[in-house]
Parts: structure tokens; sequence; C-alpha cells
């Protein structure tokens, strides 16, 4: 009995504790919406610097979705820590939408962080994926004691990126807007969760109801908005906009984080237009989206992340984020020395080595070109003109769901031997070879309808013969309306000839000697990616029956001076 009741005191005592370092409070924003903040404190009447986190997770989720379990960390070294709940979610009041009010908002918290008696006027802000994408936006309103961001895993420019990444991310749109954010559409479980059964709903826009059980407003909205258009311009950041920003940043990432891309443009933008651009750092690991921010180190439990994918992780993978973290901001809050870091420290896959290197500053890599060859191969040499041919029949697409954590590096082999993939593959390597920043398809081809997709996959074939997954994303895609830019949309003429290029964006990865290269593309892959029903028409309000399509793949030169081929930058010799 004795153990309990001190039990029971040691817990009150913890809670007290909790308790007085501890309070909640609603900040009033400029259209009179209130936004709940979270602030923690080891003394109440000392002026300290204040680490500032906006989510709209939740500020207490017990998912790897924000920074609340840093709090104590940050407290015991003499900081201020705060989290504040997005507008529309969590306990703030009014609606969530994306990106629409974060800068006006995130200005407004921190011009009331800095009222406040245990603020010293300096705010840095923590945060990733979301909550580091709203970093820059508030940053580029240049609000007054803003003194230095830390946008890890930051997202990148809509449609070509989030939420559609070329084509439309459907099963990730849902699962993100019902599931994840923390807004009154909430939901732990779904009403249909087979994605067999999804295929028969039409239009899309009603899916929602089908799948979640409810309308869910935001996932509407993005169907409605299928180009850049305004609605998504609001927070594509121009030259201008980073000029506006006079601040340091460090970001971490990692090359199995689908943010990757999104976060090396912000960094390059900064370091091209913010006028402090020697004080810009970026990492980037062989980490996911969820760990980068921690180094390669679990979210939650704080244990070493051994495995990614089917690849086990060299311990030399690991870094102290945490401390390089509060090294940042000892500099930029307290006036501290300056880290001496270099401005990138990059980890090689494959070679598994870091490298404090200025390749993605300056990149002067050779581009160089593998070209793909009938009878799937692929070669250094010029092909002879030739083709192929793909068939996609909508009501049968391609599963993505048959591998699970496609983003990471998983074998592929269980899709390379279906009929409607075409597969390359090279010679075995007789020198390693390292590939390092964009990887990009160029693709001539041909159908027989208006509009389909192009997948793409980028595999290294190990000596065992497993085809693993290389980039940052579960696929590559580019849905062929959107080939002349993703602010229109333009149907194809059936049978015309046409160029498309895929973005693949960066890699930094070494093919060992003894190791293939190998490519595989498609025209489906659901539901990670909605089945084009190759009608051309409005992807939100198309009801009309799907269109089987064939395309022709065309090799070597033709008259429209296409070529298909993958480009690619190394500084290495490429030895077959």
């Amino acid at each position: 009995m004795r153990f309990y009741i001190n039990f029971f005191l040691l817990i009150l005592g913890i809670n007290a504790e909790i308790a007085k370092n501890f309070k909640n409070d609603l900040i009033q924003m400029r259209d009179g919406i209130k936004i709940s903040i979270d602030i923690y404190t080891k003394n109440w009447s000392e002026r300290q610097p204040v680490i500032l986190e906006i989510t709209p997770y939740g500020k207490k989720s017990g998912m790897a979705t924000n920074f609340h379990t840093e709090a104590s960390f940050w407290t015991e070294n003499g900081f201020v820590f705060a989290i504040a709940e997005s507008r529309g979610t969590g306990d703030s009041e009014g609606e969530f939408d994306i990106f629409t009010n974060e800068a006006d908002d995130g200005y407004d918290i921190i011009s009331w962080i800095n009222k406040q008696p245990w603020s010293n006027g300096k705010v840095g802000m923590r945060g990733y994926s979301f909550a580091g994408t709203n970093q820059w936006l508030i940053a580029a309103k240049n609000p007054p004691g803003l003194s230095c961001i830390t946008p890890s895993a930051a997202l990148g420019n809509p449609i070509e990126h989030f939420p559609y990444y070329g084509a439309f991310f459907l099963s990730g749109a849902l699962n993100w807007i019902s599931k994840r954010l923390k807004t009154k559409h909430q939901l732990s479980n779904w009403a249909n969760e087979d994605p067999s059964e999804w295929l028969n709903i039409k239009p899309l826009q009603n899916l929602d109801i089908f799948v979640t059980g409810k309308a869910l407003p935001l996932y509407r909205k993005i169907l409605n908005h299928s180009t850049l258009d305004d609605y998504w311009k609001k927070f594509v950041m121009k030259p201008i906009n980073y000029s506006n920003i006079n601040i340091p940043s460090l970001a971490f990432t990692g090359w199995y984080d689908f943010a990757l891309t999104g976060t090396i443009m912000r960094f390059k933008q900064a370091l091209k237009y913010t006028k402090r651009k020697n004080d810009h750092f970026i990492i980037i690991g062989p980490y996911n989206h969820y760990h980068a921010p921690h180094g390669g180190y679990h979210a939650i439990t704080g244990k070493p992340i051994e495995k990614v994918g089917d690849i086990f992780l060299n311990k030399n993978s690991l870094l102290p984020a945490l401390n390089l973290t509060k090294e940042f901001f000892n500099w930029c809050l307290k006036d501290g020395t300056r880290p001496s870091w270099n401005q990138t420290k990059i980890y090689i896959t494959g070679s598994n080595k870091w490298h404090d290197r200025s390749d993605l500053i300056n990149n002067n890599y050779k581009e160089k070109y593998l070209y793909l060859v009938k009878g799937g191969h692929l070669s250094t040499k010029y092909p002879k003109s030739d083709r192929d041919f793909l068939e996609y029949d909508p009501s049968e697409p391609v599963r993505s769901d048959l591998i699970q954590n496609l983003e990471y590096p998983v074998d592929l082999n269980l899709y390379l031997n279906r009929s409607d993939f075409l597969i390359y593959t090279s010679d075995k390597l007789k020198k390693s070879l390292t590939f390092f920043d964009d990887l990009k398809l160029e693709l001539t081809f041909s159908s027989n309808v208006k509009d389909t997709d192009y997948v793409f996959f980028f595999m290294d074939v190990d000596k065992n013969g497993k085809s693993i997954k290389v980039g940052s994303m579960p696929s590559n895609q580019l849905r062929t309306r959107y080939r002349y830019g993703f602010d229109k949309e333009i149907l194809m003429e059936k049978n015309k000839m046409y160029n498309i290029t895929i973005n693949m964006n960066q890699i930094g990865h070494t093919f060992l000697a003894g190791h293939r290269l190998r490519i595989a593309i498609t025209n489906s892959f659901y539901p990670m990616i909605n089945a084009n029903s190759n009608t051309g028409n409005p992807i939100s309000t198309d009801t009309d029956e799907p269109i089987k399509s064939k395309q022709t793949i065309y090799y070597g030169k033709w008259q429209n001076n296409g070529i298909t081929r993958i480009i690619f930058k190394t500084k290495d010799r490429i030895v077959f």
C-alpha cells in the first residue's frame, strides 16, 4: 500500500511541476479568429527566447507529427517552447485551408509572443512537413522578432508536388485530410477501406463519402483546382518573397522523404534570393519524412532507425540532430557562436558516406544519358529506331498497395513480370557510379486516347537480383494533360507523337560495381494515383465510361526529334 501511495504522490508532484511550467492561451488574429497555443517555460518571470511551432496536426498528438515532446529539452536549455494549432485545427477557431492563412496568422502569433512578459523578443521556429513549409511563408512576411527558422521536410510547389504529384495522389489526399489533419472532419476509421470498391464510384469528387462516410470539403476543393491557379499560387513563393527574408535557416530532409524536393528547392531559392545567402544550412541523410528532423532517430522512441524499407542503415548515418538544432538556436536566438558547419551536409546512399560538399550549391557534375532500347536494355549507345507498346485498362490498374512503404528503398520485383510494364536493365557495372542531383526520363510516345498517365520507377539491382527502388517518392508520374506545364491542361490528339519529361528530382546514390540499373514504366499506380479514365474529362466530375488505351513508345530518332532516355549527372565514367 505504501508503494502505491508514494507512487501516487510522485505522479501528483510531476503533474504539479508540469502545471507550474505550462499554460494554454488563446491569441486573437487580425480578423477576430482565436488560435490556441500551449506554452512551456521553467520561469514565467524570466524573459527568454521562444521556440515556436505552428501545426495542423494537434499540439499533443501521439504521432510523429510535432515537437511537443521536446518541450522539456528546450525549457531546460533556457528557452520558452510554444506550440500553436493552425486555424481550424485542434482548439483553434476558424476553417482550415491549405496555407491560406498561415503567413498572416504566423505574423500575428509572433507579434503576440513578443508582448508577453516571458519573451525576450526573439523567436525561432521549429517544425517539419506542413509545419516546416509554413515557416518560409511566415518568414517572407518578416515579422519583427522572428530570428531564424528550421523548415525541415518542407513541401514543394503544388500540382507538380503536393498534393497532386504530377497526376492526383488519391489515397494520400484522402488519408491526409480525414485522418492526419486535426480538424472537425478527422476520423479514426473509414467506412470503406478497400480500394477495389472505390473504382466504381463516380464522379471522383463523391468518393469521399463512400470511403470515409462523410463529405470532405477540402478534398473536393483540391479536386476542383486541378491546375496551378490562383488558389494554389497563394503559397508559391516568388523571388520577391524570398528577398524579404533576412534570417538564417536549418533544414533536415532525407533521400526517402517525399518532401525532399521541396526542401531542396526552398534551400536553393534562399541561397539565390535572400539577403543572408551564407546563413542557410541543409542536411540530407538516408532518412524518411518523419525521422529526418531527428537525424535518423525514431521521432517517438528516440531509438536509432536500423532499417528503412529493405535496406539496413549504417550507424554512421545517425546525427545528433537535436543538439545540432540547439547549437543553431543558441547562435541565432542567444547571440552564441555561429556554427562552423558547411552549408550542406549530404549522405550518399550506396557508398554510405557523408560529404560536406558544395555540389548542391554549385553542381559541376556532367549531364549524361542512358538510352532505352527495344528488348528492355539500358545503354550508353544511341539506339536504332524502333518501338514498343503498352496497354492500360482503367478497370484493372496496377495496384500500388501490393508492397508496403513504397516511399522507401524496397524491392520492386513483384511488379516486374507484368504485361502492363516495360522494363529496361543495364549491363553490370564494372566500376561504381554515383548519381547526384536531378534524374529525368524523356519519353517519346503516342496514344489512342486524349489523356493518360506515365509512371516511372528507377532501381538499383543488387548482386542477389533485388530491384531496390531509388528515389524519395513512391512513384514518379506525369499525367499527359500536364505535359506543357501545371498551369494548364491540354489534351492529346489521338495517335500523335509527343515528348514528355518525367522528373524524378534529386537523388544522391552510388551504384556499386556488379550492380545494374533498371527502369520500369507503366500507366497506372492505384490507389496511390487515381486511375486515369483516359476520357480527358475533368477528373473531379467525370462520369463517362473509362477507355482502354494503347501507348506506343518510340526509341531512337523520329520526326519530332524526341529521344527516349534518362538524363542524370555524375562525375564518374560509366563502365559496363
